[in-house]
């Protein structure tokens, strides 16, 4: 069964590019944490609950990327056609049964990020830098 994703794109003033990349991901009593870098900027995206995510390489997406790419953003929440549509195929997907969780999905050169929250993330600046800027120090 394939199915066609639809998506939005998650506006922020962290413009992707060909260096954003998924750093880290980490699970804590916090939620889960994900470190996304590029070239410009550093934020952590903090999903405050969660039902399930995972990281795929992002040749293991090939279906989104007529709709996702680093020229369009590097978070995008999946409104049709994802992980949360597949899951929702298996009988004994019982959070897709009892709620409606959201799927966000983060983007980075490589390694990508699914997620099924209860909510829109929380992104918080780690860094803001110009390293062309830096490196001529």
């Amino acid at each position: 069964m394939i199915y066609e994703p639809k998506v939005l794109l998650i506006e922020s003033p962290y413009k992707s590019d060909r260096s954003t990349i998924v750093d880290e991901v980490k699970l804590s009593d916090n939620g889960l944490d994900i470190i996304v870098d590029s070239d410009n900027w550093k934020i952590k995206v903090n999903f405050d609950a969660t039902w399930g995510f995972r990281v795929l390489d992002e040749g293991d997406l090939g279906e989104f990327w007529s709709e996702c790419d680093l020229t369009k953003g590097w978070c995008f929440e999946v409104i049709e056609g994802g992980w949360n549509s597949l899951e929702k195929t298996r009988d004994h997907f019982v959070t897709g049964k009892l709620c409606e969780p959201h799927e966000y999905l983060i983007i980075g050169l490589n390694e990508c990020v699914s997620i099924l929250a209860h909510e829109p993330p929380m992104i918080t600046e780690l860094a803001s830098s110009n390293k062309s800027l830096k490196q001529d120090k």
